[in-house]
């Protein structure tokens, strides 16, 4: 989105350039000397270089500040100081009475050009991060105007970046979580090279959202974009722990635009709910605040809303509730057959009947889970996909009538209990199965009921050759090695 400019910035401006008094003009001895101005951004009303800075904040350049310019052949730092004065100690640009380009770049430093800039991978605080608000100017004058003062306004080069969380998963529930720290990756140079690293930038926080300054550049899809440092108690009066998650895919980002990303964290992942999309220069200020709990059933409904299928639920170890989900599913998307791709991350036991019969279900991820009990799946009839790899138990009926279920995967299986009805039924000639590399012989301790043995690993075994697990044949098992 565009931000819109109001007619007040007509009054800003003139209060600017009132604000260039006979002082600031008359200062210099030298009747020729270039007297010096700046602005930032071509159509911004703020006049100074603050990436997180209200509107109060950015009526002028702080104090210290320095811009490099050249005209002719010859370079001047200029510094602002006390008074509000662009000035050099020791020297000035001249006027010349010919046509002149001058060229100026911010911040006036030993590591920046014209041509490239730098920026810095320790954005922690205001001071800091200014540093890497690189801007260039070139102004071409014809006529040396009447005040002898020439205006530099400055384009931003650098893209920004801000990160808010706008939802926790329901599993910190409690236990007080909290944003401590984010580090965006970027290259270093402005602009970059293909041969350029990606290094990540100590973001610097404010009211609880976090703030950099990167390279603009074409998207990356393979490399991470941010890391979320997350600050949380275990909900027993533990002490408090930290978990680092990351977010991969670095997207596309243009020079002198705001990008605002508001993520929503579970204790295990971290997705981007919302980006939004400004021209950044107007200094708009972004608070912060508590972010709220995002139920599981709210997580679902805003997905499908927006047409999104590829679904994330970041739930507690013991969490078991799943009537909501499959209600959530089931009102969102009631005629939507093998369409949702579900992700489940924390929960451990996926409770009897939870899925049972739900249509809308194509894949089924779930790396924590241990154990499936009765019927969990049962007649999901355009189920594809199931990855469990951390998956030991199996209980009755777990996958009855998935007909179109192609591939598994399964952690080592330790126990499964077929006895009161089999748990994959007659489906397995279709399936692909993918077992642990640690997977054991499975033993019938009693009329369909498996248990490891411990002494002796599936691979290799005859029954593994033979393609066979727990009384059934698959299309092929994979135990190290894949038999088909």
């Amino acid at each position: 989105m565009k931000i819109t400019r109001y007619m007040g910035a007509f009054a800003v401006i003139a209060m600017l350039a009132a604000c260039s008094t006979d002082d600031e003009l008359g200062a210099n001895s030298a009747a020729n000397e270039v007297k010096i101005a700046a602005t930032v951004g071509g159509n911004s009303i703020f006049t100074r270089s603050n990436p997180v800075g209200t509107e109060a904040e950015q009526q002028s350049f702080n104090e210290n500040d320095a811009i490099s310019v050249t005209t002719e052949g010859k370079t001047v730092v200029y510094t602002k100081n006390k008074t509000g004065q662009w000035a050099n100690a020791n020297d000035y640009q001249l006027w010349t009475g010919n046509a002149q380009t001058f060229e100026a770049f911010y911040p006036g430093n030993s590591t920046n050009s014209i041509s490239e800039g730098h920026i810095e991978a320790d954005q922690s605080d205001i001071t800091k991060i200014a540093q890497s608000d690189y801007m260039t100017c070139t102004e071409n004058v014809t006529k040396i105007p009447d005040t002898r003062q020439l205006t530099l306004n400055f384009e931003r080069q650098t893209a920004r970046i801000i990160v808010k969380v706008s939802a926790f998963g329901n599993e910190f529930e409690g236990r007080i979580p909290t944003l401590s720290a984010v580090e965006v990756y970027s290259k270093l140079k402005v602009p970059a090279g293909e041969s350029d690293s990606y290094v990540g930038i100590q973001a610097c926080k404010k009211d609880n959202v976090f703030y950099a300054l990167v390279s603009p550049g074409t998207a990356n899809s393979t490399e991470k974009f941010l890391k979320l440092t997350v600050t949380y108690n275990d909900g027993v009066g533990n002490p408090t722990q930290t978990k680092e998650l990351y977010v991969t895919g670095i997207p596309a980002l243009e020079k002198a635009e705001s990008y605002t990303y508001d993520v929503r964290i579970g204790k295990d992942n971290a997705i981007i709910g919302s980006v939004s999309v400004a021209d950044w220069g107007t200094g708009d200020a972004i608070t912060g605040g508590d972010a709220s709990i995002l139920t599981p059933e709210l997580i679902i409904k805003q997905a499908l809303a927006a047409g999104k299928t590829d679904i994330t639920l970041n739930l507690a170890k013991d969490f078991n509730d799943f009537s909501k989900i499959r209600n959530a599913i089931r009102n969102a998307a009631p005629n939507d057959e093998g369409t949702i791709e579900l992700t489940i991350i924390g929960v451990e036991t996926i409770p009897e009947e939870a899925f049972k019969r739900m249509s809308q279900l194509k894949s089924v991820k779930m790396p924590d889970v241990k154990e499936i009990k009765e019927y969990a799946f049962s007649e999901c009839t355009c189920l594809t996909v199931v990855e469990a790899p951390s998956l030991n138990k199996l209980n009755s009926g777990a996958f009855n009538n998935c007909h179109l279920l192609s591939k598994l995967t399964f952690g080592p299986i330790n126990y499964a209990d077929a006895r009161y009805w089999p748990i994959f039924a007659d489906i397995t000639p279709n399936i692909d199965l993918i077992l642990s590399d640690y997977q054991k012989e499975m033993i019938e301790t009693d009329d369909d009921l498996y248990t490891a043995n411990n002494d002796i690993d599936y691979a290799d075994s005859n029954k593994h050759w033979n393609k066979n697990f727990l009384g059934r044949e698959f299309k092929s098992i994979t135990c190290r090695f894949k038999v088909e």
